[in-house]
């Protein structure tokens, strides 16, 4: 680990929802964390396991391993750290399937009311550098990446995830062409193969975090109409006052 990193806010981690926040508004993650509203991650290292019908139960380290090695199929929720040029990269995915013993897929729920047709950059960046990790931390190779998208009012209940495991579990048992996009009822399924691009994201990102670059702004009209940093952004391209002028 290289002992000379200049890390921003005198941090040693960077956490893969906010890299995915980068992509949205960079300048927004930045003023969020200048303003104190993002919370560091809970760094508990319990693991969930989630059992046939899909109900978690918190074990440690010892018991996922073992579960993992004497379980044909295990969904399990767990911590990913890995070290990436100096910089501690944090994940927890919704869920990671192991099949016998490695990690075929990782799985990320989203909701939204309006978007279940399409998968943004932000999202399928988030969703592959969970599998990234997963591959740098020797769980898997190349786990395909799921990115489910439910709809908001609905709720994800525990009878619709149930549904949405099993449904993902029945796409990754079978071959499919990549990439996949499934539509049900209330949710819809994206089925990607592993990016090996993605390591140009990271780069990308951890560069505003090594202080090699200032955050850029990603304004548009409808990311600063509902932004809470409105009136205070130098960049935003809404201002409700003019409007209500």
């Amino acid at each position: 680990m290289a002992s000379n990193l200049v890390i921003r806010f005198n941090r040693d981690y960077v956490t893969v929802s906010e890299i995915a926040q980068q992509l949205y508004c960079e300048y927004k993650l930045h003023l969020s964390i200048i303003e104190g509203k993002v919370q560091t991650p809970a760094m508990e290292m319990g693991i969930i396991i989630h059992d046939e019908v899909f109900r978690g139960r918190r074990v440690n380290e010892e018991e996922f391993v073992n579960a993992v090695r004497n379980n044909e199929v295990v969904i399990a929720t767990l911590p990913l750290i890995a070290n990436i040029g100096g910089v501690n990269i944090i994940g927890i995915p919704d869920a990671v399937v192991f099949v016998k013993g490695f990690a075929k897929a990782v799985i990320e729920l989203k909701t939204s009311n309006r978007w279940l047709d399409r998968l943004f950059d932000s999202e399928y960046v988030q969703a592959q550098l969970y599998a990234y990790l997963i591959n740098k931390l020797g769980l898997g190779i190349d786990p395909l990446v799921m990115v489910v998208k439910v709809k908001r009012d609905v709720g994800i209940t525990e009878r619709l995830r149930r549904n949405i495991f099993s449904t993902a579990i029945k796409y990754l048992m079978n071959a499919v062409e990549l990439p996949a996009k499934v539509r049900f009822r209330d949710f819809t399924i994206y089925i990607n193969g592993f990016d090996r691009s993605i390591e140009m994201h990271l780069r990308w990102a951890l560069d505003y975090w090594l202080m090699r670059r200032e955050p850029r702004a990603v304004p548009s009209f409808g990311k600063c109409a509902v932004c809470e940093f409105n009136d205070r952004c130098p960049f935003r391209v809404y201002n409700p006052s003019t409007v209500n002028a």
